[in-house]
C-alpha cells in the first residue's frame, strides 16, 4: 500500500495467499481434531480445486479505513483489532485486514499483550484471527514472540503457529518451529528444533 489504495492485482494476490494459507492451516487442524467433533463453530477448509478465477472475482461487501474489530469469548471482549484498512466478505465470514495493531485482554478487561502484523484474516463468527507477515507479540512482562504467521483462537485463548518462532525474555532467546501459547506468553510449548537457552523455563514445554 503506497497511497492507501490497493490495486486489483495486489488485492487478488493477497487474498489468494491468505486463503491458501488458511486452507493449509485448517486441513492440518482437522487432521489433529483441533476443532473437535461436533463443534457448531467449526471452520471448514475450502474444498480442493477451488477455481482461482472465481475467487479472484469476489468483491468485498464493505471496505473501510482505520477500522476496528472485536473478538469475544462468551460475550466478553478478548481481542481489539485495529487495522489501517479492511475488506469484509460477509458470505465467507472473512475480513482481510492490513497493518494490524491488536490488543489482547483477560476477562476483567486488563490488557495482557499487544501484537502487530502486516496483514491478517479475521473470522468474527468463530472468533478466529490469522496474522501474517512480520508478526510480533509483546506481553505485559515484555516477553516477545516473533514469527511470520500466527493463528489466534479467542474462544480458547490460544495462539498457534507451525512456522519458525523466536521467543525473547530479558536477555535470553529461544528459537524453534511450531508453537502453542496463551496470550500472556506464559504457557508456551515449542514443538521442534528448539535452540537457545532461557534460564527461567518453568512455564515452557520444550
Amino acid at each position: 500500500m503506497t497511497d492507501g489504495t490497493l490495486n486489483p492485482k495486489s488485492r487478488q494476490d493477497i487474498m489468494m495467499k491468505i486463503i491458501e494459507r488458511l486452507a493449509i492451516i485448517l486441513s492440518v487442524a482437522v487432521a489433529v481434531s483441533f476443532w473437535g467433533c461436533g463443534n457448531k463453530n467449526e471452520i471448514k477448509a475450502p474444498p480442493a480445486g477451488v477455481d482461482s478465477l472465481a475467487v479472484a472475482k469476489i468483491r468485498p461487501d464493505q471496505e473501510m479505513r482505520n477500522a476496528r474489530i472485536y473478538l469475544y469469548n462468551k460475550a466478553i471482549i478478548t481481542t481489539d483489532i485495529k487495522a489501517d484498512y479492511i475488506e469484509k466478505y460477509e458470505k465467507l465470514d472473512s475480513t482481510l485486514a492490513w497493518k494490524l495493531n491488536v490488543h489482547f485482554f483477560d476477562s476483567t478487561g486488563k490488557e495482557l499483550s499487544n501484537m502487530v502484523a502486516d496483514s491478517g484474516l479475521v473470522r468474527e463468527r468463530t472468533n478466529i484471527m490469522i496474522a501474517n507477515g512480520h508478526v510480533v507479540v509483546i506481553s505485559e512482562d515484555n516477553s516477545k514472540l516473533e514469527t511470520e504467521q500466527l493463528l489466534w483462537n479467542a474462544q480458547k485463548n490460544k495462539i498457534e503457529t507451525d512456522k519458525f518462532v523466536r521467543i525473547i525474555q530479558n536477555e535470553d532467546t529461544l528459537t524453534g518451529y511450531g508453537l502453542e501459547a496463551d496470550q500472556r506468553l506464559k504457557k508456551i510449548k515449542i514443538k521442534k528444533q528448539v535452540s537457545g537457552n532461557i534460564r527461567k523455563t518453568e512455564d515452557m514445554e520444550l
